[in-house]
């Protein structure tokens, strides 16, 4: 099983791979695509899965791209219903109401799965480095395994 850091992204418009690593990239991050293990067109806003690397000789970090294809048995529904399900009702907090609406809202969801055994401070500051475009162009919320959901850098809900 491995460790995974999502965005679930209200925007209705996924952006191509070039958008994301040009942003990335001028932000002082060494992503790329991993060309050996994805074949993508980089300009092709519909991608679904791509590994990206961080640095020689580690593992790359596997993105998945899971879109709301408008059927109820689709994987972002499946997620979002999941992640709703674990949340229960959101009583008198204010964050929870918030993650709930904003996972109502979610478009699709970018899921980054982190090669734990393997990753490094420069993985782990890639990945948010990456995540950060989907926060900051896609209305995205992070989510993390193990530990919950995010606003900036900061824990707003936790989650077991």
């Amino acid at each position: 099983m491995g460790y995974y850091v999502r965005a679930f992204c209200t925007s209705t418009t996924v952006p191509s791979m070039s958008e994301v690593l040009g942003w990335v990239q001028g932000h002082n991050s060494n992503i790329s695509v991993d060309q050996s293990l994805t074949s993508i067109e980089l300009n092709d806003s519909q991608w679904k899965q791509i590994a990206l690397s961080y640095k020689q000789g580690k593992l790359p970090i596997l993105v998945e791209c899971n879109r709301d294809e408008g059927k109820e048995d689709c994987l972002m529904k499946q997620e979002v219903s999941e992640f709703l399900d674990r949340l229960g009702r959101p009583g008198i907090s204010f964050a929870k109401r918030g993650v709930i609406n904003h996972l109502k809202k979610t478009a699709f969801i970018i899921a980054c799965q982190l090669p734990t055994a393997d990753i490094d401070d420069d993985g782990y500051d890639a990945n948010g480095c990456f995540l950060s475009y989907f926060v900051q162009h896609c209305g995205g919320m992070i989510q993390a395994d193990g530990e919950g959901f995010y606003e900036g850098h900061k824990l707003i809900v936790k989650l077991e």
